[in-house]
């Protein structure tokens, strides 16, 4: 009876430790399952490729035209309209120059001319060291006449103005301002030079009425040459302070 017992004994004690291991086995296969990187799951590589695709990909804002590139775009006409301003008050600027200059030239000569009569009233030279001098002078008088008269022609066909401008940027607006200044300090010169020009134009018709013999006898041109003489100073006075004056920036 006892042996019978302990056969029956046995095979319970074989099963349970078995059921034990299937079951650990069981287990073990399904966290083995769960845990095993395949291409299906979330893993780091699968997330990796899916960042890197998206940085690749164009950026819609990148692409898109931002609020500043449109404001800038508005004011693109303005500016073009302000630099095109700018260009015409520049071109005003330098064909007073020109005047300038010219004119300069011009009353110069006068001015050596009235230097003669006055020299030869002082006695520093003689009369035909005068008329020698009226001579150089006179030649050069209808040169001067012209490219005066063209420079002053060029200037009065131009329009532009250097007074501000909308829309103009910072640089423009600079260079307009400075424009400005230098257009206002020629009009204190063009004045005076151009009453020396005109002084200087008669005394050239006057020359030219004598050496036809149309200025009267002798004695009446010389009177009519007396007259523009004494007149001829306070033009040409008028032109040595303004032009030494005169001071502005350059545009």
């Amino acid at each position: 009876m006892v042996q019978a017992r302990r056969a029956k004994v046995r095979p319970a004690r074989v099963i349970i430790p078995l059921v034990v291991a299937a079951a650990l086995l069981v287990g073990g296969s399904f966290a083995a399952w769960k845990f095993w990187p395949t291409a299906t799951t979330a893993d780091p590589q699968a997330q990796s490729s899916t960042t890197a695709a998206e940085s690749e990909a164009p950026s819609t804002a990148a692409s898109t035209p931002s609020a500043s590139t449109d404001a800038s775009n508005s004011a693109q006409p303005a500016s073009a309209a302000s630099q095109k301003a700018l260009e015409a008050c520049q071109a005003r600027v330098r064909a007073a120059d020109q005047v300038l200059k010219e004119g300069k030239k011009g009353v110069l000569h006068w001015t050596a001319h009235v230097q003669a009569q006055t020299d030869n009233f002082d006695g520093k030279i003689s009369v035909d060291e005068m008329r020698a001098q009226f001579k150089k002078t006179r030649l050069k008088g209808p040169g001067d006449l012209k490219r005066y008269n063209d420079a002053v022609s060029t200037y009065e066909d131009l329009q532009g103005s250097c007074g501000k401008t909308k829309g103009a940027d910072a640089v423009v607006a600079a260079s307009l301002k400075k424009c400005n200044e230098r257009s206002k300090a020629q009009r204190t010169v063009l004045e005076p030079t151009a009453a020396g020009m005109k002084d200087w134009k008669s005394h050239q018709k006057l020359m030219q009425l004598n050496k036809e013999h149309q200025a009267g006898t002798p004695a009446e041109a010389e009177s009519a040459w007396l007259k523009q003489y004494h007149a001829a100073p306070k033009n040409i006075k008028a032109f040595k302070t303004a032009t030494a004056h005169f001071k502005a920036p350059s545009c």
